[in-house]
């Protein structure tokens, strides 16, 4: 997210998430702000529901991790 906001201000970079893309286009700060309160949104919603599904947020946790970093790499690569 840091990263991604310091190379746009600097024009190095472009946002390819459409749903971001306007936020950062507008501000930087506005767009670490969302995302960063997405992640903790995310995370406490995370919290909440282990107390009655601890083996499914594992999983899911899990899961979205390996999507992510299969989109990220795909992307990384689609784009050298």
């Amino acid at each position: 997210m840091v990263m991604t906001a310091v190379l746009h201000s600097r024009g190095m970079i472009v946002e390819l998430n459409p749903l971001m893309r306007p936020l950062i286009d507008s501000s930087e700060w506005l767009f670490a702000a969302v995302k960063g309160a997405t992640l903790l949104v995310a995370y406490l919603a995370m919290i909440e529901y282990a107390r009655q599904n601890m083996e499914f947020v594992k999983v899911a946790s899990r899961i979205g991790v390996l999507l992510y970093v299969g989109i990220w790499l795909i992307g990384f690569t689609a784009a050298a």
